[in-house]
């Protein structure tokens, strides 16, 4: 599982810096393994937290095969100024609304951050706090729900995303047997410090191995680039 989460999760990061036969038209919604529907974000004067949360298939196969949806929320720590973080032993405890979750960060396998999975979602009116401590530092914010303010939500993402990618998806399932499968996730980029900049990014991968990739500005609704 964790092998094929990697390869969506690698085609995103390259794209920042489900089953089907062969129909003439295909909904990308129809075959999400993963959606990601918000994002609440945090910082303070070095650190940036976020948590996005949403329903992803508990026990993936890449099969076309769709089957035992649950919650999650993926809580990540960076910096912002984008370097690695320390090499130290990250404890969490988030607060959404009036649940307590508590545990430890890991590495993160594409990037500099370091990562949670709590195991739940969040609504969208939901009061999250968090703190995560390590060696001689506290962070402790209250999150603000930034996907609220998007001008693209999820469904309009995926709208965008079936158009820019129509041609493509014939291509890739033209073999009735070929099955393929959908991750949607929100982005963050701070690699500029002055402009926060946040992104759908929605993958394809085939039962044959081919994948498909879009990044779309969740502001504008702008595609900012294609892998495919």
């Amino acid at each position: 599982m964790k092998k094929k989460i990697l390869i969506f999760m690698l085609l995103a990061v390259s794209l920042i810096s489900l089953s089907a036969c062969g129909r003439s038209k295909i909904n990308l919604s129809e075959y999400l393994i993963e959606k990601r529907t918000n994002l609440y974000t945090a910082e303070d004067e070095l650190y940036s937290v976020t948590f996005s949360s949403g329903m992803r298939e508990q026990d993936y196969e890449l099969d076309g095969v769709i089957t035992n949806m649950v919650e999650f929320g993926i809580l990540t720590l960076s910096r912002l100024d984008c370097n690695p973080l320390a090499n130290d032993t990250y404890t969490y405890t988030v607060q959404i609304n009036d649940q307590i979750y508590t545990g430890f960060l890991e590495p993160s396998q594409v990037d500099n951050s370091y990562v949670a999975d709590v195991g739940v979602s969040a609504p969208n009116d939901a009061t999250i706090t968090v703190q995560i401590t390590f060696t001689g530092y506290s962070f402790n914010e209250e999150l603000s729900n930034t996907s609220n303010s998007f001008s693209v939500n999820a469904d309009k993402a995926i709208e965008i995303a079936n158009k820019e990618l129509e041609e493509e998806l014939k291509n890739i399932t033209s073999d009735k047997n070929t099955k393929i499968e959908v991750v949607m996730k929100n982005l963050k980029d701070y690699s500029n410090s002055e402009i926060k900049n946040y992104y759908w990014y929605i993958g394809v991968i085939s039962t044959n191995g081919e994948t498909l990739g879009i990044l779309i500005d969740a502001g504008s609704g702008d595609v900012i680039a294609k892998k495919v």
